[in-house]
């Protein structure tokens, strides 16, 4: 369990550095590229060795890193694309909801047991999220039915990501170490990341920024260590994917929101109390459904 306590904590701390980026006016696309290359550098020094690519290449895992190394650069950028036209509460909704997939497809693909309390768990936890993510002195944002189809193309991607790493956890990493996977990961990010970073570069939509690459390469150490041990919690005995995700999920929604309450003073609406309520009721009822 304590592997799932780190991973909360340390994607925990992930938002509040993006929070301190956005208040320090960093560029944070040019942080998060320079994120994934901290990223390698700490999975490096964790496995003691240097990356291996051809070696890797032959894993039956490595496909899969290679696929979500490159859809976390996409998703990044649709996430900042509906905070940009829609609000934070939308893309942080269309986020965590996406818990669904992964529960889902612990039930039809890993056959995970359905039980009467998992399914109360993790339905109070949707609404946990929900109530805690609403943010009542948010500006407001208006958008099309059309637009619709970013947050929906969040929430599927995000799920799928999700589905993705408990598959090739549970396939390909059950009982091996699992930082060449998380390296190939983020060394697939990190390079996509480079190709847009330098397309924007030659086009002088963006310039380097000193304070941006600092802020990204710290951003790296804490961003590696949430997968590290987000993996390492989806192989814990008798709590399925259809535990982990949802506790992984509301831990990081409790956590964030009273961080949020406590460092930035942020106004916490009795919606967001209830929600937080809620959380701990949902952590209770699925821990007595393990």
């Amino acid at each position: 369990m304590i592997n799932l306590i780190l991973s909360i904590l340390f994607t925990t701390s992930l938002g509040v550095i993006l929070k301190l980026f956005e208040r320090n006016k960093l560029d944070v696309f040019q942080a998060i590229v320079f994120n994934y290359l901290s990223c390698v550098v700490t999975g490096i020094l964790v496995q003691h060795s240097v990356p291996d690519y051809f070696a890797y290449s032959g894993e039956g895992w490595f496909r899969y890193a290679v696929i979500l190394g490159c859809s976390f650069i996409f998703f990044f950028n649709v996430m900042g694309y509906i905070v940009k036209k829609m609000g934070i509460t939308v893309m942080f909704v269309a986020n965590k909801l996406s818990l669904v997939i992964p529960v889902g497809a612990a039930f039809f693909i890993f056959n995970e047991e359905v039980t009467a309390l998992k399914i109360a768990g993790i339905c109070i936890a949707l609404l946990a999220v929900l109530f805690t993510s609403i943010k009542s002195d948010e500006s407001k944002h208006s958008f099309s039915g059309q637009q619709l189809f970013w947050p929906i193309l969040l929430f599927v991607g995000s799920g799928m990501n999700d589905t993705l790493v408990k598959y090739a956890q549970a396939f390909h990493l059950r009982d091996i170490d699992n930082a060449p996977f998380n390296i190939t990961i983020f060394s697939a990010a990190s390079v996509a990341g480079a190709i847009i970073f330098s397309v924007m570069l030659i086009q002088k939509k963006s310039k380097l920024n000193f304070k941006s690459i600092v802020g990204g390469l710290l951003l790296g150490v804490p961003n590696y260590f949430s997968m590290h041990f987000l993996i390492k919690a989806l192989s814990i005995p008798d709590y399925g994917s259809s535990i982990i995700f949802p506790l992984n999920n509301i831990g990081i929604v409790i956590a964030s929101s009273l961080i949020a309450f406590i460092l930035f003073h942020e106004k916490l609406s009795k919606l967001n109390i209830a929600g937080i309520a809620l959380a701990v009721l949902a952590i209770v009822i699925i821990a007595f459904a393990v």
